[in-house]
């Protein structure tokens, strides 16, 4: 069974994501790629519309700076749809300068922490795993003139 979702998702994306620029133009486009091995075992990325179950999913976020201006504190954000989760550390640039979110918009900083109650009525600290994000947010400090950022994530196909 094949999900034809991905396309429609893409095409969401495309108008969901959030970016904050000063006078001009900040372009962006989104790219998805089915991520597999060849015979020698080496990464092969092609551009897909279509997925199944188990299937390896990078998403590639290019923002370019047509503003004739640098464009600071650029916040773009990526949705994890239902039916996919986050490969944890998959992120490039990594999340370690970035929010993530387990709702719609409740972004905080890694590592996401829930407590969690015990038998014994005790309250713990859990870290939340990487699975459950449901939207990455990326702080690009400067974008100058002329210049192009490519974010990536990958996910995969629940099962």
């Amino acid at each position: 069974m094949k999900y034809k979702y991905l396309f429609l998702f893409v095409l969401f994306l495309g108008l969901s994501v959030n970016t904050y620029a000063q006078n001009g133009e900040l372009s962006s486009v989104l790219k998805a790629y089915k991520i597999s091995l060849d015979a020698d075992s080496n990464e092969v990325a092609t551009e897909v519309t279509e997925v199944k179950p188990g299937d390896i999913i990078e998403y590639r976020l290019t923002y370019q700076n047509g503003t004739g201006g640098d464009i600071t504190q650029l916040m773009p954000v990526l949705p994890i749809p239902p039916e996919m989760f986050y490969l944890e550390s998959s992120a490039s640039p990594e999340l370690s300068g970035a929010s993530v979110s387990t709702t719609a918009n409740d972004f905080r900083q890694l590592p996401l922490t829930r407590q969690v109650t015990q038998p014994d009525g005790s309250q713990v600290n859990r870290v939340i795993p990487a699975q459950e994000y449901r939207r990455l947010q990326w702080l690009v400090p400067a974008l100058a003139a002329g210049e192009s950022i490519t974010l990536t994530a990958r996910v995969e196909v629940r099962s």
